[in-house]
């Protein structure tokens, strides 16, 4: 089904307050998801895994002390959002450094973390390169705010075990090196972003009625009481 960026951007917060999360955190997922929609990535699909394994506890609900390396990767699972999260905020002070490889701790969605990191690295406009490494794709950010996704070989791709929602994160002085089949790239993307415009997103209809059940606990139950205080229409025509 598709639908408007905008309606998609309102289920978002709405999903993620209806499991808990601050409203702050809930909006930063919509830029990462929204993205990953546009480039044909099931975007949906990684903010309902995120927000589930939340809800059910599968995840730790914390920011992780990344500067912390051997703290950080022995933790346990790391839900995406407060990963993502707290690692866009130390890109803005030049983490990493340069030639320096960092792994975040396993999560449940590195392709969500990975979005929120290329995109908030374009916003900086750095000098060099920040290099991602998922279990299934490399996101690469440039100094040009130019974006590349490549999807790796399948012999290099990660199966099984902890590794397989382990990042690993570098920033560097070259781009793409030409492996693997290139996903994303600025003609892409450009494309993508007019067919969103033109048509709106293409999301799938089992996953927003999920989202949707998140969202819905938001919602007040109807009762005189909650009338009373001001839920709905009121309790008279003229309220």
């Amino acid at each position: 089904m598709r639908q408007s960026s905008t309606e998609f951007s309102q289920l978002l917060v709405k999903a993620g307050r209806g499991v808990g999360l601050p409203l702050g955190l809930a909006e930063d997922l919509i830029d990462p998801v929204i993205w990953l929609q546009i480039c044909g990535f099931p975007g949906e699909y990684e903010v309902h895994v995120a927000l589930a394994t939340l809800d059910e506890g599968r995840t730790e609900a914390r920011f992780p002390d990344l500067l912390n390396t051997d703290e950080a990767i022995s933790s346990g699972r790391v839900s995406a959002v407060y990963l993502a999260t707290a690692a866009c905020d130390l890109l803005q002070l030049d983490w990493p450094q340069a030639g320096e490889e960092v792994l975040l701790p396993e999560t449940e969605s590195p392709r969500l973390v990975a979005a929120a990191l290329v995109l908030s690295h374009r916003l900086l406009r750095r000098e060099r390169y920040l290099r991602i490494v998922t279990p299934d794709e490399v996101f690469i950010s440039g100094p040009g705010a130019e974006i590349t996704c490549v999807s790796k070989e399948l012999e290099h791709r990660t199966s099984s075990g902890i590794d397989k929602g382990v990042i690993r994160l570098s920033t560097e002085q070259s781009g793409f090196d030409g492996e693997g089949t290139v996903l994303i790239d600025v003609e892409k993307e450009a494309r993508f972003q007019e067919v969103c415009r033109l048509k709106g997103l293409c999301a799938s209809p089992d996953i927003i009625a999920q989202l949707k059940t998140f969202s819905d606990r938001l919602l007040v139950p109807e009762s005189e009481h909650s009338l009373k205080f001001g839920a709905g229409a009121g309790i008279v025509d003229s309220d």
